[in-house]
């Protein structure tokens, strides 16, 4: 697997033809319509377009906790939250096989 570059943030969110989520750049990197009759459900693609839109900032913060946990002492983080960590970067940094 190789890792690949995301469109770097912070992204944004506009509401053109529903919920779309911008770069910094001012290019569209998503689009968060809804499909198969959905249709009018307004609140459902603004809530997924600010879920897209945290996506490199949230990839950020998950780094970076990666980078400190080394130093946690295992009595004081939940169970496993080391591994959901590097579970997490991977599926946002690897590209599928």
């Amino acid at each position: 697997m190789t890792e690949r570059q995301h469109t770097p943030g912070p992204w944004r969110v506009g509401h053109v033809q529903g919920a779309i989520v911008y770069a910094p750049d001012g290019f569209a990197v998503a689009n968060a319509c809804t499909y198969h009759g959905r249709h009018g459900h307004a609140d459902v693609q603004a809530a997924n377009a600010r879920l897209m839109a945290a996506a490199p900032q949230m990839l950020a913060v998950l780094q970076e906790l990666r980078e400190c946990a080394d130093y946690w002492s295992e009595y004081h983080v939940p169970l496993g939250i080391v591994e959901r960590i590097d579970a997490a970067i991977m599926a946002a940094t690897q590209a599928a096989a």
